[in-house]
């Protein structure tokens, strides 16, 4: 335990001193696990001891110190923005024992908890080093005055408790005894004294403020520090005041303390801590390159102790703050060798001489400048500082750290939110030397950037945005075409392709993916729908054909194999079961509905295990219509009953009547022309009406057989049926917006402009009859402009553009 130091001031060590000779195997582990920096598994051990049955009082507070103690080494190593989240854990496990006034061992929950304020204080300090902040300043004078009231309270309890102890008159809880007691108060002095030298570096050097809390540090720690025998806390107290002697600038007198305390049995720590105390003195006197070689005689390695490497570093960054390389080797050093308390305090004595001035005249100055600005939360001073630096690695022609200090220029600038430059910063790093093993890593920062900046962009600059988002993902192909990311942007860029429906982009993209890519088996259900749209909007019959001759020969052995592999998967994957469905509505449109009969049957009825509700439902309307299209219409209205029935309706032909319109008015809304399918589904419906199947049942249906007659004549092209049928529904039912959404489709199917100018006044009046922003109103809406364009009144059609995109964030809210 003793490895945590004075800068934590472990809480734990301090109540074990009081009570045994070591501490306890379960809290020598934790602090192993602290110190590996495995932070997890610490807290869970911490977590399940504390569960155990059986624990004492004090077994239990000491777990929930160590509980702490986690935390608070997590908070040292985190970044600043993830801070809060870690301290709050650490005063968490403390709040059951603040919260009873009389709870046995409520004396040391609250050392650690005032122990932990000084440490948030303390990290708070030292990454403002170097820039003046008011607001920063005074929250932490306020967490050191808040820990300084706690610490006081807590000796005058102690105090107190010790006198009714001498004089058997105890009130409180009976835990700690006497000579526990005297330990916890002479840690309590330690921390105290630690309190007043933080508080005394919140002030300015040489004021009077600094100078009086560093003569009231030293004063608590002087009659420590003359105790005899020596124990350890009289050898924690001389170093400490060796440390206060220096602030204060009494150097002959710390020297000389010193020199007394080395002719005792120094224990081997409490060495290592006095010669770094001592070479600090040394500098404060000026005596830098004195201080340095005492370090070197003294054969401490360097990595071995951290309060000489910190010396060491001080001490470096005073004689040579302009060459930075050994500033720079000592502090990597620091940061691999050391646990996270120490290097921030390491981080913020380089950053205090390169941030706080403008003496960083070498590349790696700035770049010790711009770490130091980024942990202090000034983004955009370390920006510039990381960009200063790059600029002086490539004057140097040091291009390795050019490009890494451009790289942290770039992430920062990502971080801040401000997505377009870091795309290009990114870019322009990829594209500086692609030839670097990290380029296309850069290069792929650069798209995800842009990707988010296409998703912040407003509907005016959106499509600007995913253009260049397109053009970067091609970019990224064309340099590093087999590089291990360009799977990964291929299958963005297909996807972002589908999204603006450009189909034969997306195919030819999709097709350049390996099979042993991880992005192969999601890619086979966008190919499949690429496919299916790309046919869809074919008009050639000839290209049409080619088109669902490829597609099949592409999709078909995902589904079934090839070569001597070929058969019906054993197990359907979710891919396999949509590739086939999507072959299915291929082949359906080129007139082979015999294939779609037998590919659906396979995957839908017979495949084992069986499809989710969700596919099912999607398939079987088209098997349905495949069926109908073999001549199998009554087998075709059997599932469909079978369908409704297992989705827990009564599988009527009411209910069926209103599945297969829902369905053909599906159909209507797609971009993909459906006609052979909703053909189908027509034929299906008109079969499910005829006498043959329906008798006179209809006569009790909620709406009358000829509103579904119409939408099944619709579908079959049968028009003027159609039109009489829904001239006589509108009127029947003027407040069914499905019939009169119908019937204005109907309308604006029509060849002559008399008929599409009645759909247009029939569209005008869904529009004002209906929700403004709800989807039938949108529908409406593009009808209408589409109508306009038709009739070729193209100054109204952009006037009713420009009017729906002004409505567009009102509608959006709605």
């Amino acid at each position: 335990m003793k490895a945590i130091g004075l800068t934590l001031v472990a809480i734990s060590t301090l109540v074990v001193t009081c009570h045994a000779a070591s501490p306890s195997v379960e809290q020598r582990y934790v602090n192993h696990l602290r110190e590996l920096g495995m932070y997890r598994l610490a807290e869970v051990y911490c977590r399940e001891q504390s569960a155990a049955d059986g624990l004492t009082d004090r077994e239990r507070v000491e777990m929930a110190i160590e509980l702490s103690l986690v935390a608070v080494s997590r908070a040292h190593n985190a970044p600043p923005g993830d801070r809060d989240h870690f301290w709050q854990q650490a005063f968490a496990p403390l709040e059951g024992w603040l919260a009873t006034a009389d709870r046995p061992f409520r004396l040391l929950a609250e050392l650690q908890d005032a122990l932990n304020r000084l440490n948030e204080a303390e990290i708070g300090r030292l990454e403002q080093v170097g820039y003046a902040n008011q607001a920063a300043t005074e929250l932490v004078q306020s967490r050191v005055r808040s820990a300084i009231a706690n610490l006081r309270s807590i000796a005058d309890t102690i105090k107190l408790r010790r006198r009714e102890l001498a004089l058997g008159q105890v009130s409180g809880p009976a835990d700690l005894d006497e000579r526990e007691l005297a330990g916890l108060g002479r840690n309590v002095s330690l921390a105290l004294a630690r309190a007043y030298r933080e508080q005394a570096f919140t002030y300015t050097p040489g004021s009077p403020d600094r100078v009086n809390a560093l003569q009231q540090a030293a004063e608590l720690l002087t009659p420590l520090a003359a105790a005899l025998p020596a124990v350890e806390t009289t050898w924690e107290a001389r170093v400490a005041l060796a440390k206060a002697l220096t602030e204060l600038g009494q150097v002959d007198e710390g020297r000389a303390a010193i020199t007394q305390w080395q002719s005792e049995v120094v224990p081997p720590d409490i060495a290592v801590e006095l010669v770094a105390a001592d070479a600090k003195l040394l500098a404060t006197a000026g005596q830098i390159e004195d201080g340095l070689a005492m370090l070197d005689a003294s054969g401490i390695a360097p990595g071995s102790a951290p309060s000489v490497d910190l010396v060491r570093l001080e001490l470096l960054v005073a004689s040579n703050s302009r060459d930075s390389g050994a500033i720079e080797s000592l502090l990597a050093s620091i940061r691999a060798k050391h646990a996270a308390r120490y290097v921030r305090q390491a981080e913020a004595l380089v950053g205090q001489a390169y941030g706080g001035s403008d003496d960083a005249t070498t590349a790696g100055g700035k770049v010790l400048a711009a770490e130091h600005f980024y942990r202090a939360g000034q983004l955009p001073a370390a920006i510039a500082a990381y960009d200063e630096a790059a600029e002086m690695y490539r004057d140097a022609r040091d291009r390795e750290r050019a490009f890494a200090a451009e790289r942290s220029a770039a992430a920062i600038v990502q971080q801040r939110g401000d997505y377009l430059q870091a795309a290009e910063r990114f870019r322009r790093l990829a594209l500086g030397s692609v030839d670097r093993d990290n380029s296309a890593t850069d290069h792929r920062e650069a798209i995800l950037s842009l990707a988010t900046a296409v998703k912040q962009s407003g509907a005016e600059n959106s499509d600007r945005a995913m253009v260049n988002y397109l053009e970067l993902c091609r970019e990224h192909l064309r340099h590093w075409p087999a590089g291990y990311t360009s799977a990964e942007v291929r299958w963005w860029l297909a996807q972002a392709l589908a999204a603006r429906r450009q189909w034969q982009a997306t195919i030819d993209v999709l097709g350049e993916l390996d099979s042993a890519s991880p992005y192969f088996k999601p890619s086979t259900t966008l190919l499949s729908t690429a496919f299916r749209h790309r046919v869809a909007t074919e008009t050639d019959p000839t290209k049409r054909q080619a088109l669902i001759v490829e597609a099949v020969s592409r999709l078909q052995p995902l589904v079934v194999g090839s070569g001597d592999q070929i058969g019906w998967p054993s197990a359907w994957t979710d891919a396999q079961r949509a590739c086939a469905l999507e072959l299915a509505r291929l082949q359906i449109d080129g007139g082979n509905s015999g294939y779609a009969k037998d590919m659906l049957d396979a995957a839908v009825v017979r495949g084992q295990p069986p499809p989710s509700a969700e596919y099912r439902a999607q398939a079987t309307p088209v098997l349905a219509i495949a069926l109908v299209s073999t001549g199998n219409t009554a087998e075709a209205i059997e599932l469909l009953r079978e369908s409704a029935r297992a989705g827990g309706n009564a599988g009527s032909l009411e209910s069926l009547a209103e599945r297969l319109t829902a369905q053909l008015f599906e159909y209507s809304q797609s971009d993909v022309p459906r006609r052979t399918e909703r053909a189908a589904i027509g034929q299906l419906l008109l079969a499910t009406l005829s006498p043959e199947v329906a008798g006179d049942g209809t006569s009790s249906w909620a709406l009358p057989a000829d509103r579904y007659r119409a939408a099944a004549m619709a579908a079959v092209a049968n028009d003027a049926v159609a039109r009489q049928l829904y001239e006589s529904l509108v009127a029947k039912y003027p407040k069914n917006g499905d019939l009169q959404e119908e019937y204005a489709r109907l309308l604006a199917s029509a060849n002559a402009a008399s008929d599409r100018e009645s759909a247009l006044a029939a569209f005008h009046r869904i529009e004002r009859s209906t929700r403004r922003g709800s989807d039938r109103w949108r529908r409406a809406r593009q009808a209408r402009i589409d109508l306009l364009i038709q009739l070729g009144r193209n100054d109204e059609a952009e006037k009713l553009k420009a009017l729906t995109r002004l409505l567009g964030n009102n509608l959006d809210q709605n």
